[in-house]
């Protein structure tokens, strides 16, 4: 029982820190709007924001990338033999990890080389390198998550359906319920 919901816990992280990360800009940017009202300000405000902003983003392609909900032209492949259409997918996914693997790397040294030469935030004298570390985090997470995706995919043949098609299907059925009431 525990070991399962450690594993849904892991299964889900991104999903969780993006939604503390949006709750926590929101009301940063929310205290900052009251406070010019009244004729103050904080100069933390907005870099703390910014941060939270692109690490939310970067987190979010994670776990959109776990939930298969990242964009993706499949047009081409309508026509096509299924055993078409997950090859060249998987072409696509493997570029798709080489890529995120050479940002995480890159991301690494961009971390190493601030820390070495360190340079601070202006105004929340922070370390850049701490806030830098997104890059490689979240990278390598991203390459993960696609090992994951397709593992599920190709070997334990579990088809994971894309939120914007489950949407569609939903919306497509309380449609035609409404016209069949009509």
């Amino acid at each position: 029982m525990f070991k399962k919901a450690v594993m849904a816990f892991f299964d889900h992280f991104e999903s969780y820190l993006c939604q503390f990360l949006l709750v926590f800009f929101v009301i940063v940017i929310f205290m900052q709007i009251v406070l010019r009202q009244v004729n103050m300000s904080l100069t933390w405000t907005e870099e703390i924001a910014r941060f939270a902003f692109i690490w939310f983003i970067l987190f979010g392609a994670c776990y959109a990338t776990r939930l298969c909900a990242l964009n993706r032209v499949t047009v081409q492949f309508m026509k096509a033999p299924k055993w078409v259409t997950n090859t060249f997918l998987l072409i696509g996914d493997v570029i798709w990890v080489i890529f995120s693997l050479i940002m995480a790397y890159y991301g690494y040294l961009a971390v190493l080389d601030l820390r070495e030469f360190p340079y601070y935030t202006p105004a929340l004298d922070w370390d850049l390198g701490y806030v830098y570390l997104v890059f490689p985090l979240s990278f390598t997470l991203m390459a993960i998550r696609i090992v994951q995706v397709n593992v599920m995919k190709y070997i334990f043949k579990i088809e994971i359906a894309d939120p914007d098609q489950e949407a569609m299907e939903e919306s497509k059925k309380a449609l035609n319920a409404e016209v069949e009431e009509c």
